[in-house]
């Protein structure tokens, strides 16, 4: 018998009304899950780490070890991202083009001070790739000229240089990281891979492979000595480790804030330094670093009121506290996950290096993408697969909302699953 609609949750029935009438529904029960009253965001420096959990809207018993992929939103940040786009759509001319328009500069204001750097350095982008991609756009690289990286950058780091390799003839240079590492044999490999046209040294702040933590300051001064861009990828940072641009010295700095900044998905931050904007000059910036300009168009006007959000809500906890919480479980993970013998540890253990980041790589004969589907389905575990550099490969990242019976439960789970 045909199941009647009086049969049907309210989800099943909100997707048979069609998208439109599904999408205004579905946001109706997201209210739904998060209008539990405004949060006091005065009271997250005092309240335990081990209590923020309840301030997401992860699955019940789920130990959500993937922020390196996608961080989840907080349902505060949620909450008043949903009340800036419905104000937002009562006028959306007026609204989007007048008090809103400044309302995302004071986010943009807000996102310097998280990185430390002046506003007249800092844009609002939607992700590390774009950032990567105007950065090499604006560098306006010429056949023959060297950007030199590493064996162990994201594809979002690194296809603005493939492209430019294709298209222009410029020459990429490769550094092949070994692991574990002492920041000054990495410095050493940089320095030995560089020629007289090297224009540009573009690396990972925190490699999404193992987590090694790259000497930026160190890097910085080298790029300097040889008269090059250094062009970091930070993707892996800010929000999980406290990140100052300036103390870096780097040149360019590109993050997404939909990892452990904890923003709405689609929203990234790019830091180019006054100097280096002498060289640098991305088309989108042209006229200016505002987060409206002709050159740059509409924007996703939400969103980024939602990073603004997400940002109140870290610093209202304390980066420190955060950065101190998640080495601690980092701290735990490692030397849990080095007493099972079946696995490799790839991460560098030398705390200068380290970062909320631990991967391993699984034995001959078991398959990564099985395990990491079983560590979900039957225990509850999400981690992240790894190819490339990383040979049969998992990665783990913990964040805020993580315990340290999250990081038990995952050993648990591999011991069962690998023996």
């Amino acid at each position: 018998m045909k199941e009647s609609k009086k049969d049907l949750t309210r989800r099943e029935l909100l997707a048979n009304l069609g998208p439109g009438v599904a999408v205004l529904g579905m946001l109706g029960l997201l209210n739904e899950s998060i209008a539990e009253g405004a949060l006091d965001l005065s009271s997250l420096g005092r309240d335990s780490l081990d209590s923020m959990r309840k301030h997401f809207l992860l699955e019940k018993n789920l130990a959500y070890l993937n922020n390196g992929s996608l961080g989840p939103c907080p349902s505060h940040v949620l909450q008043r991202t949903l009340e800036s786009w419905k104000e937002l759509e009562t006028n959306p001319v007026s609204q989007g083009y007048g008090p809103f328009i400044k309302k995302m500069e004071e986010v943009r204001a807000k996102a310097a001070a998280f990185l430390g750097c002046g506003v007249d350095e800092l844009a609002i982008t939607s992700c590390t790739t774009e950032s990567m991609n105007m950065v090499a756009q604006g560098l306006e690289l010429q056949s023959g000229d060297h950007v030199l990286t590493t064996d162990h950058e994201h594809a979002g780091g690194a296809e603005c240089w493939r492209y430019y390799a294709r298209h222009r003839g410029v020459i990429i240079d490769q550094v092949n990281l070994p692991s574990p590492s002492a920041a000054e044999e990495i410095v050493e490999l940089f320095r030995k891979a560089m020629t007289p046209k090297t224009r540009a040294i573009s690396a990972s702040h925190v490699t999404y492979t193992t987590g090694l933590r790259l000497p930026i300051p160190l890097l910085s001064e080298l790029a300097r000595s040889k008269g090059c861009t250094l062009v970091v990828d930070g993707a892996q940072g800010p929000g999980g480790l406290q990140v100052k641009v300036k103390e870096l010295g780097c040149d360019t700095y590109a993050t997404s804030a939909h990892k452990w900044m904890l923003a709405p998905k689609g929203t990234g931050l790019l830091y180019i330094s006054r100097d280096a904007q002498k060289r640098i000059t991305p088309m989108a910036l042209e006229r200016g670093y505002q987060t409206y300009t002709g050159a740059v168009g509409t924007r996703n006007i939400p969103t980024i009121l939602g990073l603004g959000f997400a940002m109140d809500f870290l610093n209202a906890i304390g980066l420190k506290r955060i950065e101190d919480h998640c080495l601690s479980l980092r701290r735990q993970l490692f030397g849990s996950l080095q007493e099972i013998e079946s696995i490799k540890v790839v991460s560098p253990e030398l705390e200068e290096l380290a970062s909320p980041l631990v991967s391993v790589s699984l034995p001959d004969g078991v398959q990564n993408s099985t395990v990491a589907a079983n560590l979900q389905s039957k225990h509850g575990v999400v981690v992240k697969v790894l190819s490339g550099p990383v040979r049969n490969g998992l990665r783990i990242s913990t964040h805020v909302y993580n315990t340290r019976d999250d990081v038990e439960r995952l050993c648990a789970g591999l011991r069962r699953e690998i023996g």
